[in-house]
């Protein structure tokens, strides 16, 4: 099935993009029934995110312009677009998944506070990294500092280097994931699409090795 697909922070009530809506409330600002508004997003007419948990989700502004009889303008790999799709990955679902795991228990109210700052920051990082924004040699300093935060409050919190690793690894998950969605949705040419991800996963190796060197340090 070939739907056109789009980001959705999942309980964001506001975005520069526009208001993400659930089926049900998009339905209500068309005035059609939720079989049709699939059939539309499964033949591309109304674009469409799927979250993690496979609910879908849908721009208010997309929507009006159908509406308008507006077609859907290309996106660009843009800032914004691939930080809405990495944030909209941390949905209540996944972030449950979380807090089913037991490095995650391990972690108190004040440290989790902490690191949810520093991956909220670590996405812009990334972000930044594959849209060719800023200095390279200074985000990837940045985002090494964040990953040996990371390994302090892992090491803090008891965990052992393979639990920090895992934790380090299930967060990193839904960059990757809105990086794949937007090549596959945006017929990214592959040689781009190659170059985003090796500048993706070598910033976000660095940030790695940065976590198991700081809990190395931390745990002597």
């Amino acid at each position: 099935m070939n739907e056109s697909r789009r980001r959705s922070p999942e309980d964001t009530p506001e975005q520069p993009g526009g208001r993400w809506l659930s089926i049900e409330a998009a339905c209500r600002i068309l005035g059609v029934d939720q079989s049709t508004l699939r059939r539309w997003s499964d033949q591309g007419k109304i674009p469409v995110f799927r979250t993690p948990g496979g609910h879908r989700r849908y721009n208010e502004e997309d929507l009006r312009a159908f509406l308008r009889g507006e077609s859907r303008p290309r996106r660009r790999m843009s800032r914004q677009v691939l930080t809405d799709l990495s944030f909209s990955g941390y949905e209540a679902g996944y972030l449950h998944q979380a807090r089913t795991r037991p490095w995650y228990s391990a972690y108190n109210t004040a440290q989790v506070d902490e690191l949810r700052t520093l991956g909220r920051r670590l996405v812009e990082l990334a972000v930044r990294t594959i849209a060719g924004r800023g200095d390279r040699d200074q985000l990837l300093d940045e985002g090494r500092r964040i990953g040996r935060r990371y390994g302090s409050i892992s090491a803090e919190a008891g965990l052992t280097a393979p639990d920090a690793v895992e934790a380090f690894l299930f967060f990193r998950t839904p960059v990757i994931q809105a990086v794949t969605r937007f090549i596959e949705e945006e017929d990214v040419p592959p040689n781009r699409a190659l170059r985003i991800f090796a500048e993706m996963t070598q910033f976000l190796d660095q940030v790695l090795i940065a976590t198991v060197a700081a809990h190395a340090d931390a745990a002597d």
